[in-house]
């Protein structure tokens, strides 16, 4: 296994903002939309009619917030991030989707979340853990806003097992990105979490470890709804 090595925490240069925005993450942000969609189903099932209010930490340039709610007008979003240059072109992106009635834009720290305690149905992320040097605090701070009986749903890179699996995956992925963007998806797989490290991270919070799973070759997956005793 290679040793995590933790890349910058906020990428708030305007030149990664701007690669960042233009990489083709539509294929992961469909998927993720969709099985977070899946998971807002079943709660909705059980007796919560009406608007459902989401957090999105990490939201980078809000691509994931607009995935969601052009799928389900019902959502409302507060959309964080640290970036103020990922603020700015998320800003943008929504205004020319149309959809800054449904997303709101806070820069916030996931770590030092200003919230009060239960304030949100749902807490998602994609792809913000592998940023953080201590993953514990910011899973201690989604516990804490999210109601008893609301849902979490966090997705992120797995870290390879080795060096040559993760050079393959930056090259299957990313072989037609230019090398910033190149460099960027290397850097976060490097940084990111092992399956074992996360099932860690959830026992310390009294979470099911079974919740979270490999959801792909490069990817682990946090989903699950929380008890009304939590």
């Amino acid at each position: 296994m290679i040793p995590r090595q933790l890349e910058p925490e906020v990428m708030d240069s305007q030149a990664e903002a701007i690669d960042y925005n233009s990489m083709d993450h539509s294929e992961v942000n469909q998927m993720f939309a969709e099985d977070l969609l899946d998971l807002v189903n079943a709660f909705d099932a059980t007796l919560h009619p009406g608007q459902i209010s989401l957090l999105d930490l990490g939201t980078g340039t809000a691509l994931i917030p607009m995935e969601v709610c052009q799928r389900n007008t019902d959502i409302r979003v507060i959309a964080t991030d640290l970036a103020n240059e990922m603020l700015k072109l998320a800003e943008v992106n929504l205004q020319q989707a149309g959809l800054e009635h449904l997303i709101s834009l806070e820069r916030a720290d996931a770590k030092n979340l200003s919230y009060a305690d239960q304030t949100f149905d749902g807490v998602i992320s994609n792809s913000l853990i592998h940023h953080i040097p201590d993953p514990k605090i910011v899973f201690h701070e989604i516990i804490r806003v999210v109601k008893p009986d609301g849902f979490i749903f966090l997705r992120d890179l797995l870290r390879p097992d080795s060096q040559t699996e993760l050079e393959h995956l930056v090259e299957f992925y990313s072989g037609q990105a230019n090398s910033h963007q190149r460099q960027l998806f290397h850097d976060s797989l490097q940084a990111a979490l092992t399956l074992n490290e996360v099932q860690e991270i959830m026992q310390d919070c009294d979470l099911p470890t079974n919740a979270v799973k490999i959801s792909s070759d490069r990817h682990w997956t946090v989903s699950l709804i929380l008890p009304d005793s939590f």
